[in-house]
């Protein structure tokens, strides 16, 4: 296992973004375009027969199966094309293999699914204990008492045991996505539709640096929350005064150029983070090699 650095991790992640962002745009552009043209075949006038049909049961069950599917779909398409961003970036110049991508993909998501199923039953079973614990020892001083919550005089105790409480459980998912972090890197520099080959093995190469990585997360996380909220501003401005001046021609392309400048970067950088821990990590993978 290698220690990682936040620097180290940021470094891998722009240079996986400046060396593969072509390849990024064809994969995630070429899913899209394809989930629109089926979503437009098979969903159709679904959201209005929906609409129409609020007091037919079976004609609502029908519409709900048919978004269902296509939302199956979709995760499937998605999946294989991020197992295709993954695995050209680790190998380059290799023939892309979809008929691998279109089984990785949805097996990678399925295998993720059961591990935060899993923390979340943990979670449940902690939470119902520290209940009983935290219940019994507030409930002679109306901490979680029904009265004190009828009145809005719940203890101070009481909420600061709240707010660690769920202080920790933030804390916890972020750890357990920074311990699976780079199953999907693993399943796809490996070539295998295994999802325990790559959680096992995420798990075993993060054990050193997880909570770097947790930490490597939130500072991305507020670095995308800072960025989205200037040029929120910044386009906010244009597009209200496109809308007060009549044009809304100037307001639509105004939010299509939003979307482009705030959510592609922030799209593609969910892509390449894992990338980045990965190559730092990782040091057969780093940029040196296969950049």
């Amino acid at each position: 296992m290698v220690k990682m650095s936040i620097g180290a991790a940021f470094s891998e992640t722009f240079d996986f973004l400046k060396a593969n962002w072509t390849q990024m745009l064809l994969w995630v552009g070429g899913a899209v375009v394809l989930l629109a043209l089926l979503g437009y075949l098979t969903l159709g006038s679904t959201f209005q027969m929906m609409a129409m049909s609020a007091g037919d049961p079976s004609a609502m069950m029908g519409a709900l199966g048919r978004i269902f599917l296509f939302a199956i779909v979709a995760g499937v398409i998605l999946y294989a094309a991020s197992m295709l961003i993954w695995r050209s970036g680790l190998h380059p110049g290799e023939a892309p293999n979809f008929g691998w991508a279109l089984q990785a993909g949805p097996a990678f998501a399925f295998g993720m699914f059961v591990v935060f199923i899993a923390a979340y039953i943990v979670m449940m079973i902690v939470m119902f204990i520290l209940a009983l614990i935290f219940g019994a020892a507030f409930a002679g001083a109306g901490g979680f008492s029904p009265s004190a919550f009828q009145a809005g005089t719940i203890g101070g105790g009481a909420i600061a045991v709240m707010i660690v409480f769920y202080l920790a459980v933030i804390v916890f998912f972020l750890w357990i996505v920074g311990r699976l972090s780079v199953a999907g890197p693993v399943m796809a520099d490996r070539l295998t539709r295994n999802p325990v080959t790559g959680i096992a093995e995420s798990w075993r190469m993060t054990g050193a640096s997880q909570w770097t990585i947790v930490g490597f997360y939130v500072l991305v996380g507020i670095l995308s929350l800072v960025y989205g909220f200037v040029v929120g501003l910044i386009f906010g401005g244009i597009m209200g005064a496109a809308a007060s001046g009549g044009s809304g021609a100037g307001a639509v392309i105004s939010m299509i150029i939003m979307a482009l400048v705030v959510y592609v970067p922030q799209l593609l950088l969910s892509f390449a983070m894992p990338m980045g821990i990965y190559r730092a990590i990782a040091p057969r993978a780093s940029g040196d090699v296969f950049a």
